[in-house]
């Protein structure tokens, strides 16, 4: 793989599936390269309790800290030390495409840059710290025209920092750090119209590269990657984003203080939201990265220049393993990987398929896998080789994140042959493991530069138990129905969650989106299935009917981030569209409907047909270019909705998922009188209990759900009030056959 800056393609070794490479552009968030690190100082596992999040360095003197993007900023005091505060930049432009960071948090800045002692905000627009000259610019520009006597000061609240005794009690250490961001607030009992002062004001933008402050001997930094914008109502995870955290002078997450085993093992998922400083600028060095430093205009671009900024980490040669499997949680968190009941191991990992160790993911128990070995001769690229336990399914599949693949891939897919290996007659070839999967990763020598994969990896069938409930006084007790986990069972979501955006009035509502990627499939023209790796949003809305009355309803529909499509002649092909959608709100209004419609170039088209001799308004997805569908749509009513989340309210369960149960087959359509072809099916949902066993539940009063084409999925009370899209905008449209 060459180094050249030009050279923006990476390939697999055998030719297929060449996709570009990430093009990080980024700033070093610290002056110069003479600083240090040790091992208690570095970003990891210390032991089977403890996981530092922080990665802290130490240096003589003062040194200059930069803004790692472009982003908005929030001040917090530190605990413990009252000359120092700490920072939050949250990303306004991304500085990785496909890494989606949620917070970078500095830790200990000189509080005297920032802030004076009055509380106001230090500096002038010509004097002190880039930050302080740069929002005293913008401060001033607002400003401008203005009579003296009624220009505010420009105190320290302006720019999240509690200045005063009464600031700090409101802004409570409980509180998560996406209320300011967002302006989350309480209502204010004494007057309801009034905004809370803890966030009356709007945070400031500053560019990538603006020196933020200075440090005195040592800075900390962690890096957060983005879930979604959303708060998880009664959340059990002990571990919060809140200002308890911002405030720290170093972060670890720490099982020691928890008695119960499942919230310790929700504790250490929360490793996997963190990235290594090392690893982040480690990306930097594959020859297509930009990587700025100091005052200087010119980035750093070569190999070995960004290597020398990162050699002091104690961390430079790691490669870390990030694999996200079933129902977006860690590889094996459910224990559904392992071997085999005798054997635990569920993964082999070496430098290639001849030095492969058997082992178990994880490092001492905390789901991020650390690969650290130094590999013979001089290098410009080492590879790291691994192998993941499959049962051989037909829709196993993998994809990659973040990392450079360098085995035979579909564009960062890998699956069928490419993931499966195939039984031999003389039994050499374990087919409990998937085949040997490579990645490239930049060396100087025998020595990995510091940097990391995300997988998402879905290799085996997932059975589940359907809930039964204790039997009656004297009655034996009931057999539960055992499920198979399908591709859409792992979808839809979002129960019991507000969206971080608030909504500015009553006449909002919310458009929720999870982040984290998903696999799926697709129906496609050829008798087949596209590969398609997901985001998911969940859209609330408001129809007004003809008696003037509201009906309230839930769509949750996917969001694609990329696919593999199987190409054929004279077939329709699969749209290729990519969505770009962010947590926001939308307004509806008393006069008229402004209901859920799927942005261009998808339309929702209706077929009328008969079930149980109720009429149903059935929905069909169609684009503007004939294209198949690479999307899932699932509309319910509000109140199905509800139905579904007061099951887990009742039954104390988290981390819901929509089930659907076949009424019929799984495989067999049902003919109505209108001879249109159509499924069935009961909504349920499967979701942890308190001990974090999975069990699927169902309402009481079953909640149906009806598809033509197995790409939109809704109930009969959804559907009802929605018009034909496409023949109100195409009259001449003539819907295609169903594959």
């Amino acid at each position: 793989m060459s180094a050249e800056p030009t050279n923006n393609l990476t390939t697999s070794q055998s030719g297929i599936g060449r996709v570009s490479k990430i093009q990080p552009v980024s700033h070093f968030f610290l002056e110069g390269t003479d600083f240090t690190q040790t091992a208690e100082q570095s970003f990891g596992v210390i032991d089977a309790q403890k996981f530092r999040t922080t990665s802290t360095v130490s240096f003589s003197g003062t040194k200059n800290i930069y803004a790692l993007c472009m982003g908005t900023v929030f001040v917090q005091p530190q605990a413990g030390d009252a000359n120092k505060v700490n920072l939050v930049l949250k990303p306004y432009r991304q500085p990785v495409n496909g890494l989606n960071i949620k917070y970078i948090v500095y830790r200990g800045l000189q509080k005297s840059d920032l802030i004076v002692s009055d509380g106001k905000v230090a500096g002038s627009e010509t004097e002190g710290v880039g930050f302080v000259r740069y929002i005293w610019g913008q401060f001033n520009q607002f400003y401008e025209g203005e009579e003296a006597n009624k220009i505010p000061d420009f105190v320290a609240g302006f720019i999240g920092f509690p200045h005063t005794a009464e600031a700090l009690t409101a802004q409570d250490e409980t509180h998560l750090i996406d209320q300011y961001f967002y302006k989350i607030t309480l209502p204010n009992e004494s007057n309801p119209a009034e905004e809370d002062a803890t966030t009356a004001y709007e945070l400031p933008i500053v560019p990538r590269g603006i020196q933020l402050g200075t440090a005195i001997g040592e800075v900390g930094i962690d890096i957060i990657l983005n879930q979604g914008d959303y708060l998880l109502e009664n959340d059990p995870n002990p571990f919060q984003y809140n200002l308890k955290y911002a405030r720290l002078a170093s972060h670890t997450l720490d099982t020691s203080t928890l008695t119960d085993d499942f919230k310790k093992k929700l504790l250490r998922e929360n490793c996997t939201d963190f990235l290594d400083i090392a690893a982040f600028y480690g990306l930097h060095a594959n020859g297509a990265g930009k990587m700025y430093v100091d005052e200087q205009n010119k980035p750093l671009i070569e190999k070995n220049a960004i290597y020398a900024r990162i050699q002091s980490f104690h961390n430079r040669n790691r490669f870390y393993l990030y694999i996200q499997s079933n129902r977006q949680r860690s590889y094996n968190f459910y224990g559904n990987y392992a071997y085999s009941e005798a054997n635990t191991n569920d993964l082999k990992i070496g430098t290639s398929s001849d030095t492969l160790i058997e082992t178990t993911f994880a490092t001492q128990g905390w789901p991020i896998h650390v690969f650290q070995q130094s590999q013979m001769g001089s290098q410009d690229v080492h590879q790291v080789t691994l192998q993941l336990t499959t049962d051989s399914y037909r829709d196993a599949g993998l994809f990659v994140q973040t990392g450079v693949l360098a085995s035979a891939q579909e564009e960062n897919f890998v699956r069928q042959e490419n993931l499966l290996q195939e039984a031999t007659e003389d039994g050499s070839i374990d087919t409990n493991y998937t085949q040997p999967i490579v990645f490239a990763t930049p060396a100087m020598g025998e020595h990995t530069i510091a940097s990391f994969a995300q997988i998402i990896y879905e290799g085996k069938l997932f059975f589940v138990q359907e809930y039964a409930p204790p039997p009656e006084p004297d009655q034996p007790s009931l057999t539960p129905e055992t499920h198979i986990l399908k591709d859409i069972d792992d979808v839809f979501g979002l129960f019991n969650v507000r969206s971080s955006v608030v909504p500015a009035h009553d006449q909002q509502l919310p458009t929720i989106v999870d982040e984290k990627l998903q696999l799926i499939n697709f129906p496609n023209g050829v008798d087949s299935t596209d590969m398609g790796a997901i985001k998911y949003k969940k859209v609330e809305d408001q129809l007004l009917k003809d008696d003037g009355s509201y009906l309230s309803r839930v769509t949750f529909e996917t969001l694609l981030y990329s696919i593999k499509k199987e190409v054929a002649t004279f077939t329709r092909s699969s749209s290729g569209h990519s969505d770009s959608v962010s947590t926001h709100t939308q307004s509806y209004t008393n006069e008229s409907n402004s209901f859920y419609k799927p942005q261009k170039p998808y339309l929702l088209g209706t077929k009328v047909f008969t079930s149980s001799l109720t009429p149903i308004n059935g929905l069909i997805l169609e684009t503007t270019f004939n294209h198949l569908p690479t999307k899932k749509i699932l509309g319910i009513t509000a109140s199905e909705f509800q139905a579904l989340q007061e099951l887990a309210t009742t039954h104390n369960l988290t981390y819901a998922r929509v089930f659907f149960k076949s009424l019929f087959s799984e495989e067999g359509y049902i003919t109505s009188i209108e001879e249109v072809a159509y499924k069935t099916s009961i909504l349920g949902i499967v979701t942890e209990n308190s001990s974090g066993t999975l069990q699927v539940f169902f309402p009481d009063n079953e909640i149906l759900v009806y598809t033509i084409d197995l790409f939109v999925f809704f109930s009969q009370s959804y559907s009802e009030f929605i018009p034909d899209a496409i023949q109100a905008l195409y009259p001449q449209y003539q819907t295609p056959e169903l594959p």
